[in-house]
């Protein structure tokens, strides 16, 4: 939980709407590391691409929408996972410690889902909203795992005193060009004592991931080689490797899949009637910047067409309308960004170029 999340509002996210529709706006902008575009941001803030000196190339601040008291927010997952979870345990429940182990097609159509703690449960239709390395997608849909999308990850979070976080990942977050060798770095603030690091190289497969806690001797050659592969880029990368905290060290691999319709499933005869949402279905890297948004719209766009429309099918179409074009989207953007993060020669040369056009003309 040691990482923050970009929300925002531009067209194809939602994540900021999305809050505001749930009437849970204000309580994440109240937690958030940063709300950009608000009254009282000082136009620091934003996201942000650097070169290996740490010069900007590009930062992103894109206008407030009408209706709207942000553009978008930085927050830290645990933060926006209480929000959510508080609205949610003040008019229902969670039951929590219970996973899902499979789930059957009934003969009235129904489906039954089988739970970790040896009960079950009946009901009309199943909302798989169970992430990435969903148990219930591989139950109905064994063929369609994820996909490696390229970059290795070599991850952590620095801790440092208050106010004690080096610039500019203080208030900004962003991704730094490497040079030579297909490198890139992502930074971003997680709080006022607190800044994730994410260093990524380009492989020809996956190796072997690492989830926190490692043991002391594993994170420690984990930062290790992070200073190695990472030499070419400057300080304060080093200082914030060197300050990270063991127990938040990881070594992650860059998955994404691509989204599937709904429609088709939750309503043949001959199929389980489940909706897969989120990563469940159209799972992101890290290089999409824009997972949580999909996972938030999903939430609610699905809720209002299963409220507006006069059959599940009615619903699920139209809801998969809204749904799988911004997550091909995303999927194809995020693939765009590993492209450009992990240039080299003349290629890191003309998006360089590039983004420095861009920002004296559309970001001054």
């Amino acid at each position: 939980d040691g990482y923050t999340l970009s929300l925002r509002s531009d067209r194809g996210t939602g994540g900021i709407q999305a809050l505001q529709h749930l009437g849970l706006l204000d309580r994440a902008l109240a937690v958030s590391v940063t709300g950009i575009g608000s009254d009282d941001d000082d136009g620091v803030a934003g996201f942000t691409v650097w070169d290996t000196a740490w010069n900007e190339l590009l930062k992103v601040r894109p206008r407030v929408l009408p209706g709207l008291p942000v553009a978008g927010m930085r927050i830290a997952r645990r933060a926006l996972r209480d929000v959510l979870i508080e609205a949610v345990e003040a008019e229902g429940e969670i039951r929590w410690g219970v996973a899902c182990t499979g789930v059957e097609r009934l003969a009235d159509g129904r489906a039954r889902v089988r739970l970790s703690d040896g009960g079950v449960q009946e009901c009309d239709v199943v909302i798989a909203a169970d992430g990435a390395s969903s148990k219930i997608r591989a139950a109905v849909r064994p063929g369609d795992g994820l996909r490696f999308a390229g970059p290795v990850c070599l991850s952590g979070t620095a801790r440092f005193s208050e106010g004690a976080v080096p610039q500019p990942m203080d208030r900004c977050w962003g991704i730094v060009l490497g040079e030579g060798g297909g490198k890139s770095l992502f930074v971003s603030p997680v709080d006022e004592r607190s800044a994730l690091w994410s260093l990524s190289y380009l492989a020809l497969g996956p190796r072997e991931a690492k989830k926190p806690p490692l043991s002391e001797e594993e994170s420690k050659e984990v930062c290790r080689e992070a200073l190695e592969i990472g030499r070419v880029f400057t300080e304060p990368f080093q200082t914030l490797v060197l300050a990270t905290d063991p127990s938040t060290v990881m070594v992650f691999n860059a998955m994404d899949k691509q989204p599937f319709t709904n429609a088709e499933r939750g309503c043949r005869d001959d199929r389980v009637p489940v909706v897969f949402i989120g990563d469940s279905n159209h799972a992101v890297s890290p290089f999409a910047g824009n997972g949580a948004n999909l996972a938030m719209m999903d939430g609610w766009d699905l809720a209002e067409q299963l409220c507006k429309s006069s059959s599940l099918h009615a619903a699920l179409t139209s809801y998969d309308k809204l749904s799988v074009p911004r997550a091909k989207s995303t999927v194809k953007t995020s693939h765009v960004t590993i492209a450009v993060a992990h240039s080299q020669g003349w290629k890191l040369f003309f998006y360089v170029l590039l983004l420095r056009l861009l920002r004296l003309i559309f970001f001054r």
